[in-house]
């Protein structure tokens, strides 16, 4: 739906084809899967459906996951099977364990095979980043919902071709339309029950709602699935906010067909391009987790900021503050990215002494970051520079590239800060 609506939208859907079958796929030869699109109906609304063939398998699956062939009786049952079915290494099930998919197609992947996949295709180094991360977070989010390490998930259909591409592609369509920001409206979830390979399971799905933690979502009465956990990931992964539109010049506009079923609303996704109609600071939402501790010494408050950056934090600072009994104390403070959440947290119980952690969702403006490359006779040194549309407000070197840098001239950290910058300053004249 995410790829239907993109092309939809003005996506080349030859551009899109090519840039896929050149990207080198390893194990998964152009020859296995042929790609189309059309224009179908969706309630009142026309929109594209995207299809994936897979060589050797007799279904046409489309990309959100349907595995049987659509019917007038049943045109809903069918499909949500790539998001939910999936074999775990201890399954008593009697599957041939070499991995192969149903009826002999695609060979299973766990997260492990699919990363290295993405690695060593030819993907731009963009793509490779988004979507590498989009699976990560699918992965651990059902890992964690049945209760085993991430690589013991070994994916159906989310690991096949026809899945793969979705998750890919998607991320590949952004980068060829050049968007620089993803938002989202809250996401709305259904209501009922869907069967896979778990059995009968309640709406959301619960890698749906794990994925979902710390995200705006809404429930609407639809007795039908509206957002899967493949569409739920690369929402939660790809928007920088979740809630009305940034004001913006619309471009385009561009509907994603799923299903054609019934219920309240047509299944379709639809997306808009637009662009900024002037400069303005972009905004993302972060969590703020904070705690006091009064027991700590400074070699393990130095030791928990390692972890906790190591975790995925944006930023760490301490407080001097005083607690009960007159004791001297800190507030620990973290800034992180929602879906670091639980590996931020869990580094704070396990490398601090606190019993609790306080929970915030905040609201950040930020510059347009990028980095520059300045090359000096000590090795290349990073430059982060924050721009307001075309101008640049403030720029500083990495300081890691710069403390390199700087063992490696043998000078002070200061003077080889104003050379990279000097050096910075004349490359962008």
């Amino acid at each position: 739906m995410t790829l239907g609506a993109l092309v939809d939208a003005g996506l080349e859907f030859s551009a899109l084809a090519n840039s896929l079958r050149e990207s080198a796929l390893p194990g998964i030869a152009p020859s296995e899967y042929t790609l189309s699109c059309e224009k179908v109906y969706r309630g009142a609304l026309e929109a594209s459906r995207f299809h994936v063939r897979v060589a050797g398998d007799l279904d046409a699956r489309s990309l959100e996951g349907a595995t049987d062939p659509p019917s007038p009786s049943d045109s809903h049952s069918h499909s949500h099977s790539h998001s939910h079915s999936h074999e775990h290494s201890g399954d008593q099930s009697g599957k041939d364990k070499s991995r192969q998919g149903k009826r002999g197609g695609p060979p299973e992947r766990n997260l492990t095979q699919i990363l290295a996949l993405i690695a060593g295709s030819g993907l731009p180094d963009e793509v490779k980043e988004t979507s590498s991360a989009v699976f990560r977070r699918l992965g651990e989010a059902e890992a964690h919902v049945h209760g085993m390490d991430v690589d013991e998930v070994h994916f159906h259909e989310v690991g096949a071709v026809d899945s793969i591409v979705d998750i890919i592609g998607s991320c590949l369509a952004l980068h060829l339309l050049k968007v620089d920001e993803v938002h989202s409206a809250p996401i709305h979830v259904g209501s009922g029950w869907i069967t896979g390979s778990h059995g009968r399971l309640p709406l959301p799905a619960p890698a749906t709602l794990e994925l979902l933690k710390g995200f705006p979502a809404r429930h609407v009465e639809s007795g039908a699935e509206l957002t899967t956990p493949t569409g739920a990931a690369l929402l939660t992964t790809l928007s920088k906010s979740f809630g009305t539109m940034p004001d913006a010049r619309i471009a385009s506009i561009g509907y994603g067909a799923g299903d054609d079923r019934p219920g309240p609303v047509p299944n379709c996704l639809r997306v808009i391009l637009a662009e900024r109609t002037s400069p303005e600071w972009g905004r993302d939402r972060v969590l703020l987790l904070e705690t006091n501790v009064d027991d700590m010494s400074a070699e393990w408050l130095g030791n928990l900021m390692d972890t906790l950056f190591a975790a995925g934090a944006v930023d760490v600072y301490l407080t001097p503050i005083h607690m009960k009994k007159s004791r001297a104390a800190h507030q620990v403070s973290v800034i992180a990215p929602m879906a670091r959440e639980r590996q931020v947290a869990e580094a704070l119980f396990r490398e601090s002494t606190t019993f609790g952690v306080r929970r915030r969702e905040v609201d950040r403006l930020i510059l347009d970051r990028k980095f520059h490359k300045v090359t000096t006779p000590w090795g290349d040194v990073r430059v982060k520079v924050g721009r307001l549309g075309d101008e640049v407000i403030t720029a500083t070197p990495e300081f890691d590239d710069l403390r390199q840098a700087a063992a490696t001239a043998e000078l002070p950290l200061k003077e080889v800060h104003l050379r990279v910058m000097e050096l910075y300053r004349q490359g962008r004249e």
